[in-house]
């Protein structure tokens, strides 16, 4: 292997720090969930569709925000071990919105089951747009504050 290549690899590594992995991955899932969002949303501006097409969208997206979520409470935990202070006080924060998050879009899922859809699709579609607005909020909360707090931790190499 030459001297330039290995010297591009140990950059390449040095680049590929924990919290570099973290916020890449990280805003992949956002990036995944506002797509199933957006195809929720587009089903949800239309007439009553297919009940599988909707039970697809449903399940893509709540698959999505899984993987948000599980990514996020480890973010969490990775900045709450390196920082302190108000840094540490805003992750918590960010921390107990994802779990206000969480407890709406489970109640969403609760009260809307394909029977209440298929009764009330224009209810429906209003509840739907309502729990989009306030995931899309907490996808930008999370990019405002923990966003650069993983790039000053990557560009310090932690």
């Amino acid at each position: 292997m030459s001297h330039a290549v290995c010297h591009q690899s140990r950059n390449l590594r040095q680049h590929q720090t924990p919290s570099r992995v973290l916020l890449v991955l990280l805003s992949g899932a956002h990036d995944q969930l506002i797509i199933e969002m957006e195809n929720v949303g587009r089903i949800t501006h239309g007439p009553q569709p297919d009940p599988a097409e909707l039970t697809a969208g449903r399940w893509h997206i709540s698959q999505a925000s899984l993987k948000r979520r599980s990514l996020s409470a480890r973010v969490h935990s990775f900045l709450s071990n390196r920082l302190d202070g108000a840094d540490l006080q805003c992750v918590k924060r960010v921390q107990m919105a994802d779990q206000d998050m969480m407890r709406l879009s489970a109640r969403h899922v609760g009260e809307w089951p394909m029977q209440a859809i298929c009764r009330n699709w224009q209810g429906y579609c209003e509840a739907s747009h309502e729990i989009r607005a306030h995931m899309k909020a907490h996808i930008l909360l999370e990019r405002r504050f923990l966003y650069p707090m993983l790039e000053q931790l990557a560009a310090r190499g932690i």
